[in-house]
């Protein structure tokens, strides 16, 4: 295909993707229940002959068939997640959410655009197509994640290599942000429980005070990344909830505590946790409590391939940012990348000269004009040789 006709293409997938994501936006739903959102993707991909797969009840997976190659061809893969976020949009857009509390604050409603908008592009660049290619819309990414569970079912067989992408808002629009090793870290999900005696307020002295060993216990645990983790290493410790007594006048009882455990590695994570249950220990043997961590494992680190870099950074040429900070958010991307070899990227997503409002925030907005960056930087992926 040449490269005038493959720009025509792009521009036209782009408009199209421009209703979609406005489409999406509007009706944002939360993870495994992105059922008007399946309904959407299936209808754009049936319309394009395209035949789809649900391996979940909220899941679509599509192939296309490359014919520019030879019977031996390579299958690429590319994931974009379709859930919302719970959140009361404050942004002011013509589409803004009709849904009270629930908004795409992620950004995953462009993501979707673009790979139906990649679809489009390559149902029309078959003969040019030397691999072929499987979309994967999947569920749930900010709740549970749904990624193991679909690469359990099988979603990677056949798969040689795989790619993501993110917006990004502190990227301008019409660039891409490319990250090599580790791009995202990995995670552990606490929750506490501090068991102590109720009492009234005015005896203290009767009771064990599960409030204040649940403030001790969350003052003392930040001193593990300030004074016990090396300079050169990369972690966190948070704390986003907290839940607990009955009344301001009497000394609570019991206490739960939901936090997360951020490193740039598993070996980061198992020591913070470790610590954590050594000051647990201790505060409860000094407050005469009971305070007991549990740990679950999150998310894995997000590690890129060095030659699926490449693959992007060709794809990217003239729209590239080159990013050598680790980011300690994480993503079930991992998952996939655990499997087969692959590479995760950022999509600049904000408006130059704007101080554009971040992820997971009420203000949150992408700049549509990324939504032609992204379905040409995807496409020109599939044009390489694998």
């Amino acid at each position: 295909m040449d490269r005038q006709n493959f720009k025509a293409q792009v521009e036209q997938a782009a408009r199209e993707a421009k209703g979609i994501f406005e489409e999406l936006h509007s009706w944002p739903e939360l993870g495994n229940e992105e059922f008007k959102t399946v309904t959407l993707i299936g209808k754009k991909l049936k319309e394009l002959g395209l035949g789809i797969e649900r391996p979940l009840a909220t899941a679509v997976v599509v192939n296309i068939k490359g014919t520019g190659g030879g019977t031996l061809k390579k299958t690429i893969a590319f994931r974009a997640d379709i859930d919302a976020l719970p959140i009361a949009e404050e942004a002011m857009v013509s589409y803004r959410s009709r849904r009270a509390g629930i908004m795409h604050a992620c950004g995953h409603d462009a993501h979707t655009a673009i790979l139906l908008g990649l679809a489009r592009v390559l149902c029309g660049m078959r003969e040019a197509l030397q691999c072929d290619v499987r979309l994967i819309f999947q569920p749930d990414e900010e709740g549970n994640g749904s990624a193991e569970r679909l690469v359990r079912l099988g979603i990677l067989k056949g798969v040689d290599r795989i790619f993501g992408f993110h917006v990004r808002p502190e990227l301008n629009a019409g660039s891409i942000g490319l990250p090599y090793g580790t791009v995202h870290g990995e995670s552990r999900v606490c929750r506490i429980e501090v068991k102590g005696e109720a009492s009234h307020g005015a005896r203290p002295d009767q009771g064990k005070d599960a409030v204040y060993g649940a403030a001790e216990f969350i003052s003392i645990c930040q001193s593990i990344v300030s004074r016990d983790l090396g300079p050169d290493k990369a972690g966190l410790i948070s704390f986003g909830k907290i839940e607990g007594g009955t009344g301001g006048n009497i000394l609570a009882g019991q206490v739960h505590i939901d936090g997360i455990v951020r490193g740039e590695n598993a070996q980061i994570c198992d020591f913070l946790c470790s610590r954590m249950n050594v000051i647990a220990k201790g505060l409860s043997q000094v407050l005469e409590l009971r305070i007991t961590p549990e740990f679950e494992q999150g998310c894995r680190a997000v590690v890129n391939d060095e030659a699926s870099v490449e693959m992007v950074k060709t794809a990217a040429a003239g729209k590239l940012i080159e990013m050598k900070e680790l980011s300690l958010t994480v993503d079930d991307f991992s998952a996939y990348l655990r499997k087969v070899p692959g590479a995760y990227f950022f999509l600049g997503s904000g408006y130059e000269g704007k101080n554009n409002s971040g992820l997971h925030t009420s203000r949150f907005q992408v700049n549509e004009e990324c939504l032609e960056t992204g379905i040409e930087t995807l496409a020109g992926i599939c044009t390489q040789k694998l």
